[in-house]
């Protein structure tokens, strides 16, 4: 038997030896108890509803008016339960679908309002479109749970159906060398962060008594779009699609699928509520319909979430199979006959009734799976009340992500252990259990899904299997409506069917006796984006009504060797996972004595309060509570041989879960053992529950062992104390209740904390049976009747805020007052605890917009960014780094908020809370929730005891605060410049230093991970060093969140209560256990041996993630080195009673408990480690070499020039905003224009790395000069001298400096530049809107030149003062502050080193040298490399220094023209000339470190740096040695004065020289050099005092290249002459500032300054039949300027809402290469389609006639890509009488690719950015065609700002959204004034209406270039299969087509797919040289 898989429908199933028709009538079935009924092999067209309420049935399709006219009537009878019903037209996708994020809220309650108001504002104001679908959501905090919400809802609510899904947890890995690169985009299905998803009522429903077919499928598939991936159809398909519901499965049809009403959706980052509204009017479900619906299903939404526990208590349970025992023997034996070799297995099913007197909540019933298989799919369906389908499957159907699938195979089930985590071990322990017939049948699932897939996948790839019985097929389907013939493919699965799958599905049709349901079937949900289905097993139908009926399912294979015994236990496993859950009612009589019963309530009381997790310690006297924790289903128990540890670990995972834990101990000294544990959980409020055993009161003070006074041994801190008498039957048993009742609430009642409950117990201990009085349970039989708590504790809140309250509490309105009147306010954000108070403190954060100030524990200290906005960074002003921005006096002074409001408690930073103290602000509120007194310095004006939630709500509610101004901006630049500093010096030490280490900890945790700190240094060094990430890594994206939350808080967390040292790696551990997440643990050596029994809880791996464990290992007490006590304690007393060193190997430590164990030394080792040890699952211990003055001296390090840095920064800020020309604030100007002149200069000689025998010609130096003038009339003026053509040419470099002169109008300039803290390059992307990096570095220098020189001359100063900052009327540099001396600056001239054209014989060199000693050089650079020989340069150095002696510095420059061998020889005859170094000796970067360690020579860097300029300290940290002296700064080559600067600072860190360097520039760049250079002096000198050396000698720079110019760009040059007073050429920073700031230009040598291209615009128009289309066109006309380019003609199309505009930069760059026209496209900008007179066309009529008519339906396709392209040719015809290049971005794009295929005679080449050739699947182009139609209709219907708002927002857009320039993009969208022919371009142009142009790729006879943004994953894929396309050879010999053309593929970096906008640079560069070389081709051909 063989499925035939067709596309009009499912398999068609023919049993052997019957035909079709007898199919459909079956014979009786073998047992043949009742007859099921089949239909037909596919669904009927016409639909039967079967409704449980009321139902919309599909009727004939009705207007739009009498629909509403039908919906005004029945608004007032709207019943809640009245549905819509979605199938129908299964091919039209709904006018709009659409996801709008509103405001997040803080609560379930203010969500539900969000909605509320949504709602009505949209019902105020309704779309008037036929159809749609809208979902509006509202962000949560991470901690409102799905499950939770929906069990809350309750059964009085009348909203059905519900619904709830959970995905698993974890997939298999895809190897990606297997999968051609599938595993990068599979794997984001890992990233996609979906916990869970509970939904009430429906938004559109889908069921049938039909079975499921494509055109069902179609129906769902026009509800949903990529664009809102979290508008989903949840729902399930029935296993048997050939027989008719029973009568329990009839609520359920053939399939059941429903959009959910109101959903909460469940992220481990955040939550969602959201509500939809879906209709239809030819469905007869208006929009007016969803939304009356909406508003009453929002009155019923219960907004209070109770966390409860999971727990099933039930009464009666009766139990029977069907079919039983004798029946199934009776079926393999059966099977036995039937099986042949095609016929190989079959899956039969039982199903179990499990009947209850008490009725079971499913949905609990559901929690308790979820509890138990947290890695499995779990999913609930209700239809009604009293009807639901539930389950918890590991059996994966199959997941889809855009057209990439993959498919889990799992096979074999045994009972492997009794703890959930062995069972949740789902593959990972499988070889131990499985069998050959395990192994047999898992081969055969595998080969039949495989041929499954391969029947809709293009290609389908094995992983290599984890384990025995797991693998995991991956495949990627041909189109996506292949989403549906995977689903029918899979379905039924062999997993549950058998093989063959038709032999199998007959077989069980003729012997089941009844209807398997959903049971077996796809249970899952269908979404734009994705899809996600799991296989129905492990199952259960709950049935309510006088108790309940459960109904579960579980299914066996059956091969001929199978064995009913074992069969049948299979089958009682797979039902015992629900019948376990089913708990009896437990009878007290059974107990054999007091203790037991007295203990068994204990632990079952605990159990309905939540505690289900026990810390039990080993003792005798605590059996009885140890033996009834571990009997107890419902506990979780773990074991420690310390107490200490085990208290810490029960304190840890209260931390984690927000729940208690319980520690049982024994009497005596482990009682003692909990204190520490007992005083951190009361410091720090986490509730705790001890019950300790003790000894009877008879045996106190008698000296019995094991005895002391338990009697309130914990003192104060514990919240509640009781002493519990022995176990009496004559004390009521319900009293032990009421007391861990009582206990219980007052541990979790504010302030949370410990509580203790002494229990003693006398012998007998263990279970021995003695009698006792049944009286004494009196009162406890409605607790056993039921499984709640004995005593419930309500609290009651005891007022809602409000106005008037405010204003009748007086103290809140003086609070409120206080903070709205704030000038300088201060948020600081102390500890919190739970997400819901970390989002509580950024809302508040947001409202007030003050400085925040966040603690490391804060959540808010890391901060990522998993859907920020472009200004979400700067939406709030976070000072990470105020602890040492404080080191600066002056700055510590000027910090003095007038209000302080601290969330939170207890800060790390103990100079944050010594500024509190010193500035006694005039208020200061602390906001906590419980009473205690955290005020050390008394200073506390204001102390409110509220939730962070509360309080957020009243300032929201009630406050207006103030702007801040520049309190808040200054500080900001103070933290970003102490963060700079301090990258800097923590990246540029090549070392592993321990703060490195807490800032690569921060930066390599996972999203979902925790970061557990130590005391003492641990937690100190990840507040000061900690780093957010600045950008989201790629793949972490959570998909439809919308930019309603800026930040994602790295939760992170600490033992801060008392702060102590001990048992933190224990409560690290409890914290990983009670989160069930990830815990990175970072701690210090002495910490963790303090804690070395941990090391026990590590091993015993209960159920929790893995865990990384960090330690510090420094040898000792490191913090102590940085406290006063190391300065002032004799050196013995320190070491013994401080420091404590020790020389305990934690290697060995971790052997004898077996945990993994490494060492690591290094940077690279410790990223490694990071990243290994998360992706695993095993715990790690990673130890960190360190030692304690390495320690010392990092952390000095790091604070004097954080010192230096803040003080730097902030005399910048005092000193320029006394400017009146500049906003005091900003310190801003404005940028009138910038201008640029080209300039040629000849040359005395060739430039010296040119060898004077390849010099032919004169030399000159070309480049040009810019002028900047800004808005107070000063201008700055900048060089930009390229290189040579090897690196930039003139005309490379003259692209961009025309690009730069287009954007500079109107840029804002500020003196914050002047930090070089990447300050420049910050301020290119957001002012120029360019990345840094694509300026070439010569436009980069010159730009940076002119911007620094305007600024100095703004401030009346140079670029070295105002680099330096320094005062001239104090004539003191910023880094010294007021209260220190100064005792020498540096002088203000610069020395020079000469340079020597080494060209000639060894004398004349040497006589050369000679003069220019004697013109004053005492420094002086010979090239070498360049004779034959290196023997030969060594003679040339001998001469010289003979000539000049040895006290004259004597550099040599190789420029990388030598061997290794030759730089050998060179200096092994060179080491006696006393060199000061040699620059770049070798050819390849890779032997400079071995020519230091085999050479004598000292070493210079030069071409290295220019090579690694974009990221030098990440690189250079492996040229860091000794002989490594001098690094070479060319600015021009480098890319700057920022980039300059950073090298130089790098190198004075090190020791090393930092030269400035000329490249043969005029007297314009060798002022501002030596003025830089004056600069780096400066800062040499700062660097050396501040290491404690001594000054060092003067740098000669090498600016002697001056020498060489024999004309200049000025008329006054540069003077390099010998001052008085001083016996060495120099050049005076004073002559040079003179030069830069009065440039008089020399005629001679520059040309007229370059202006703009001017922009032409006019229309042309051109007929084409009845229409005239009136072209708006922007031209550059023709430039001479460079010669002749009239041939040369380039079109730019732009992409939809775009116009020509959007080309005005690249055309300004280009029109100095080609004439640039752009145009807007119809419907766009100013190009307007009229209607015009017939034309008559020569007799060539076109078969449709081009009309635009009122009467014009949207979708009709005369308004086509091939009548546009005409047009354009025609249009063209009349620009151009050549052939011109197209270049076309988006729809651009394609009509520039089909004219390029189409019109030869018109179009030379095309470039295409972002383009497709179509969409090659008719259904793909139908579906997309109908989604613009609908696009459309709602722009429309609508108003252009909600249109473009809508449009940008999708995903597409999302790097554009983080683009600088992205708000003016959207502004110039909204500028189109004739919507209905922007519609008519949307739906006409539609890439759905467009020919697939992919067939004649292979023809193409004009070159293209396809041009993709790297971020752009989408088009790249299609850029690729693109270039993939073979390209014949053109068969005529036609102009310009005489050879092969060739599709090229250009990525672009920092860009995604608006290339042209968000990094434009490259793409002109690229155009141009396409244009040149194609055009060029063709004259030539």
């Amino acid at each position: 038997m063989q499925a035939r898989i067709q596309h009009d429908r499912l398999c068609v199933l023919e049993a052997p030896g019957l035909g079709p028709a007898a199919q459909r009538r079956p014979r009786p079935l073998l047992l043949g108890r009742r007859s099921l009924n089949t239909y037909g092999n596919f669904a009927s067209a016409n639909r039967i509803h079967i409704a449980a309420s009321k139902l919309i049935h599909i009727s004939n399709p009705v207007s739009r008016t009498n629909c509403e006219a039908k919906a005004d009537s029945e608004v007032k009878e709207m019943d809640i339960n009245e549905v819509f019903i979605g199938l129908g037209d299964a091919e039209t996708p709904v006018k709009i679908c659409q996801t709008h994020t509103l405001p997040a809220a803080l609560t379930v309650a203010e969500a539900v309002r969000k909605l509320k108001s949504a709602i009505a504002d949209l019902k105020s104001c309704p779309p008037a479109l036929e159809s749609g679908i809208l979902r509006f959501q509202v962000p949560l905090p991470q901690d409102v749970k799905a499950l939770d919400w929906l069990r809350c809802q309750g059964q009085s609510s009348r909203l059905f159906p519900r619904c709830y899904f959970s995905p698993k947890s974890s997939h298999g890995h895809i190897d990606e060398s297997k999968t051609n690169g599938l595993n990068k985009h599979m794997n984001q299905r890992n990233k996609n962060i979906l916990k869970g998803v509970a939904g009430i009522g429906s938004a559109v429903l889908f069921k049938s008594l039909n079975r499921f077919s494509a055109n069902d499928w179609k129906a769902i598939r026009r509800f949903l779009s990529v664009d809102s991936p979290l508008i989903r159809v949840y729902g399930s398909i029935r296993f048997n699609s050939e027989a008719e519901p029973s009568l329990e499965w009839s609520g359920f049809s053939f399939f059941y699928f429903v959009v959910p009403q109101i959903e909460l959706d469940e992220f481990d980052r955040c939550s969602f509520l959201a509500a939809t509204i879906a209709w239809d009017n030819s469905l007869s479900w208006t929009l007016k319909n969803s939304l009356n619906k909406l508003e009453l299903s929002l009155q019923q939404v219960s907004c209070e979430i109770k966390k409860t526990g999971n727990r099933l208590h039930v009464a009666g349970i009766k139990k029977d199979h069907l079919p039983d025992e004798p029946t199934w023997e009776a079926a393999i034996q059966e099977f036995s006959k039937a099986a042949n070799s095609s016929f190989r297995k079959v899956v039969l099913a039982r199903r179990t009734q499990l009947r209850t007197e008490t009725e079971v909540d499913s949905l609990e019933l559901l929690a308790c799976l979820q509890e138990k298989d947290q890695d499995f799919f779990q999913f609930y369906l209700e239809v009604d009340a009293s009807t639901s389908f539930i389950g918890s499957t590991p059996q994966h159907l199959f997941y889809r992500n855009g057209l990439l699938v993959s498919k889990e195979v799992v096979a074999g089930t045994h009972l492997r252990g009794c703890t959930s985590v062995q069972n949740s071990l789902f593959g990972l322990d499988l070889p131990q259990w499985s069998s050959s017939e395990d192994d047999c049948d898992f081969d055969i699932i595998e080969a039949d899904i495989k041929r499954q897939m391969e029947l809709t996948c293009k290609h389908v790839v094995t992983d290599a299997k984890v384990e025995n019985l797991y693998t995991c097929l991956t495949g990627e389907l041909k189109n996506d409506m292949d989403e549906f013939y995977i689903l029918s493919s899979l379905h039924p699965s062999s997993v549950i069917c058998g093989h063959s799958r038709e032999a199998a599905r007959y077989f069980i049709n003729q012997t089941e006796t009844f209807d398997r349901g959903m049971y077996g079937g796809p249970v899952g949900w269908f979404g734009g984006k994705d899809a996600d289905f799991a296989l129905a097993t492990g199952s259960a139908l709950v049935q309510k009504g006088r108790g309940s009926r459960i109904f579960v399912y579980s299914e066996a294979g059956i091969v001929k060797s199978s064995k009913l015994y074992d069969i049948w236990q299979e089958l009682e496993f797979k039902t015992r996972q629900y019948e376990s859950l089913l708990e009896p009612y437990t009878h007290l009589e059974i107990f054999p004595n007091m203790n037991a019963v007295w203990a068994f309530l204990i632990v079952e009381e605990c159990c309905r309060l939540g505690i289900t997790y026990f810390c039990i310690a080993p003792g005798s006297r605590s059996s009885p509570l140890a033996v009834a924790a571990a009997q107890n289903r419902h506990v979780s128990c773990i074991s420690c041989i310390d107490e200490r540890s085990l208290a810490f670990h029960a304190l840890g995972y209260g931390k984690g879960s927000y729940k208690l834990a319980a520690v049982i101990t024994s009497s005596g000294t482990a009682l003692s053992n909990l204190l520490p544990a007992v005083v951190e959980a009361s410091q720090d409020c986490i509730p705790l529950l001890l019950l300790t055993a003790d000894r009877p009161p008879e045996l106190h003070d008698t000296g019995a062992n094991q005895t002391i006074n338990q009697v309130n041994h914990f003192g104060s801190f514990v919240r509640y104390f009781s002493n519990l008498p022995p176990p009496d039957d004559k004390v009521p048993a319900r009293m032990v209740l009421t007391t861990i009742d009582t206990a219980v609430f007052r541990a979790t009642q504010e302030p949370f904390g410990p509580v203790h409950i002494n229990c003693a117990f006398r012998e007998p201990l263990a279970g021995v049976s003695c009698q006792w009085n049944l009286g004494s349970l009196k009162g406890l039989n409605m607790w056993m009747s039921n499984r709640e708590p004995f005593t419930k504790h309500i609290r009651v809140t005891q007022f809602q805020f409000s106005e008037e309250l405010m204003n009748t509490y007086g103290q809140y309105k003086e609070v409120l007052d206080l903070i709205g009147g704030a000038s300088r306010g201060l948020l600081i954000l102390g500890c919190l605890q739970t997400a819901e108070e970390t989002w509580a403190a950024l809302s508040l954060a947001k409202h007030l917009r003050w400085p925040v100030v966040p603690d490391i524990l804060s959540g808010m200290r890391l901060r990522k960014l998993p859907f920020a906005t472009a200004e979400s960074e700067f939406s709030l002003c976070f000072i990470d780094l105020l602890d040492h921005i404080l080191l600066g006096n002056s700055v510590k002074n000027w910090v003095s908020p007038d209000v302080v409001v601290q969330v939170g408690s207890k800060l790390t930073s103990k100079r944050v809370a010594q500024l509190l103290e010193d500035c006694a602000p005039h208020a200061y509120i602390m906001v906590q929730n419980h009473p205690y007194r955290h005020d050390p310095s008394h200073i506390l004006t204001h102390r409110i005891q509220a939730s962070v939630v509360d309080f957020a709500v009243i300032i929201r509610e009630f406050c207006t605060p103030k702007e801040m101004g520049s309190w808040c901006k200054w500080l900001q630049v103070l933290n970003n410049m102490v963060e700079w500093e301090i990258s800097f010096q923590l990246n540029a030490d090549p070392l592993l230093t321990e703060p490195y280490v807490s800032r690569a900890v921060s930066q390599s945790l996972f999203p979902e991970s925790v970061w557990f700190l130590g005391n003492s240094m641990a937690i100190r060094d990840a507040d000061m060093y900690g780093l957010s990430w600045s950008k989201l890594p790629v793949g972490l994206t959570i998909d439809g969140l919308g930019t309603a939350i800026p930040f994602s808080g790295l939760r992170v967390v600490g033992n801060r209560g008392a702060s102590g040292i001990d048992g933190v790696l224990s409560t690290a551990i409890g914290y990983a256990t009670g989160s069930n997440q990830r815990v990175v643990f970072m701690v210090g050596d002495i910490s963790f041996i303090h804690d070395t029994n941990g090391l026990t809880l590590l091993r015993a791996r209960a159920e929790r993630p893995p865990i990384t464990v960090l330690v510090v290992n420094n040898h000792g007490g490191a913090i102590f080195s940085l406290l006063p006590i190391a300065d002032t304690a004799p050196a013995t007393i320190f070491r013994n009673f401080f420091s404590t060193p020790h020389d305990v190997s934690i290697s060995n430590l971790c052997l004898a408990h077996r945990v993994k164990h490494v060492i690591v030394q290094t940077k690279q080792e410790l990223e490694t480690a990071l990243l290994i040890s998360q992706e695993g699952q095993l715990d790690w211990v990673i130890e960190i070499e360190s030692c304690i003055e390495d320690n010392t001296a990092c952390h000095r390090v790091l604070q004097q020039s954080a010192h230096h840095a803040v003080n730097h920064a902030f005399k910048i800020l005092s000193m320029y905003s006394q400017n009146t020309s500049v906003k005091s604030d900003t310190l801003q100007f404005s940028v009138l224009k910038l201008e640029y002149s080209r300039y040629r200069i000849p040359l005395n000689a060739p430039a010296t790395a040119i060898s004077m025998k390849d010099q032919t010609q004169e030399a000159y130096r070309e480049g040009f000069i810019l002028t900047l003038f800004l808005d107070n009339g000063k201008r700055g003026y900048g060089e930009v001298a390229p290189i040579g053509p090897q690196n930039e040419d003139l005309l490379d470099v003259e692209e961009q400096l025309r690009f730069l002169v287009h954007r500079a109008h109107n840029m804002s300039l500020n003196y914050l530049i002047s930090l070089l803290n990447n300050s420049f390059s910050r301020w290119i992307w957001k002012d120029i809107g360019i990345p840094a990096s694509s300026l070439f570095p010569s436009v980069c220098c010159g730009l940076e030149m002119a911007v620094l020189s305007a600024l100095a001359a703004s401030s009346d100063s140079n670029i070295a003062d105002l680099l330096l900052a320094t005062d001239k009327t104090q004539n003191v540099p910023s880094s010294e502050v007021e209260t220190e001396t100064r005792p020498g600056k540096v002088p203000s001239r610069v020395q020079i080193c000469a340079l020597i054209d080494s060209e000639g014989p060894p004398e004349e060199v040497a006589c050369a040298a000679e003069k220019l000693v004697e013109q004053g050089f005492h420094s002086m650079k010979l090239k070498v490399a360049r004779r034959s020989g290196p023997l030969e340069d060594v003679a040339v150095i001998q001469a010289v220094r003979k000539k000049v002696g040895n006290l004259i510095e004597i550099r040599v420059d190789a420029n990388r023209k030598w061997t290794f061998a030759q730089a050998m020889q060179f200096a092994s005859h060179a080491k006696d000339c006393n060199l000061q170094y040699i620059e770049e000796p070798v050819k390849f970067p890779e032997d400079i470190l071995r020519f230091c360690k085999e050479s004598d020579l000292f070493i210079a860097l030069d071409e290295t740096i220019a090579d690694i300029a974009d990221q030098p300290l990440d690189r250079l940290s492996i040229f860091v040695h000794p002989k490594v002296v001098a690094t070479v700064i060319k600015p021009s080559r480098l890319g700057g004065f920022e980039r300059a600067a950073l090298v130089a600072k790098w190198a004075q860190k090190h020791g090393m020289m930092a030269v400035v360097s000329a490249a043969f520039e005029s007297s314009v760049s060798l002022a501002a050099y030596a003025q830089f250079a004056h600069y780096i002096d400066n800062k040499n000198l700062e660097a050396v005092r501040a290491s404690g050396k001594q000054d060092t000698t003067a740098v000669s720079h090498g600016l002697g290249t001056y020498s060489w110019l024999r004309d200049d760009v000025i008329k006054k040059r540069l003077q390099f002459q010998v001052y008085p007073k001083c016996d060495r050429i120099e050049v005076d920073v004073d002559d040079a500032t003179t030069i830069l700031q009065n440039i008089e230009v020399n005629p001679d040598t520059v040309k007229p300054i370059c202006v703009e291209a001017k922009i032409n615009m006019y229309t042309i128009t051109v007929n084409y039949k009845e229409a005239c289309f009136s072209f708006h066109v922007m031209d550059t006309g023709i430039n001479n300027q460079n010669g002749n380019i009239q041939d040369k003609t380039v079109v730019f199309l732009h992409g939809f809402l775009g116009t020509g505009n959007d080309w005005l930069p690249l055309m300004q760059a280009l029109s100095i290469s080609a004439r640039c026209i752009s145009i807007d496209l119809p419907g766009h900008g100013k190009t307007h389609v009229q209607k015009s007179p017939t034309i008559q066309n020569n007799g060539n009529a076109q078969s449709i006639p081009f009309a635009i008519d009122d009467q014009d339906k949207i979708g009709d396709t005369n308004f086509s890509i091939e009548v546009l392209a005409k047009v354009l040719c025609g249009l063209i015809c009349q620009i151009s009488h050549e052939k011109v290049v197209l270049v076309g971005y988006s729809m651009g794009a394609r009509i520039a690719l089909y004219m390029a295929l189409k019109f030869n005679k018109q179009i030379a080449a095309a470039a295409l950015i972002s383009g497709s050739p179509g969409l090659q699947d008719p259904y793909m182009r139908m579906t997309r065609s109908a989604q613009d139609d609908a696009l459309a209709e709602s722009l429309l219907g609508g108003d252009l700002h909600s249109f473009v708002e809508m449009w940008y927002k999708r995903e597409t857009w999302e790097s554009l959204r983080f683009h600088p320039y992205f708000e003016k993009v959207r502004q110039e969208r909204f500028k189109h004034d004739n919507l209905k022919e922007l519609a008519k371009a949307l739906t006409s142009l539609s890439i759905g209406r467009q020919p697939s142009l992919w067939h004649e790729l292979s023809g193409c006879e004009r070159p293209l270039l396809v041009i993709v943004g790297k971020k752009d994953s989408k088009f790249k894929k299609i850029a690729q299969q693109m270039c993939n396309c073979k390209v014949d050879q053109p068969k005529h010999e036609e102009e310009g087509t005489n050879q092969t053309q060739q599709i090229t593929v250009l990525e672009v970096d920092d860009s995604g797919h608006a290339v042209h906008l968000e990094n434009p640079l490259p793409l002109i560069n690229a155009i141009r040289k396409f244009v040149m070389r194609t055009l060029t081709a063709a004259q030539e051909a």
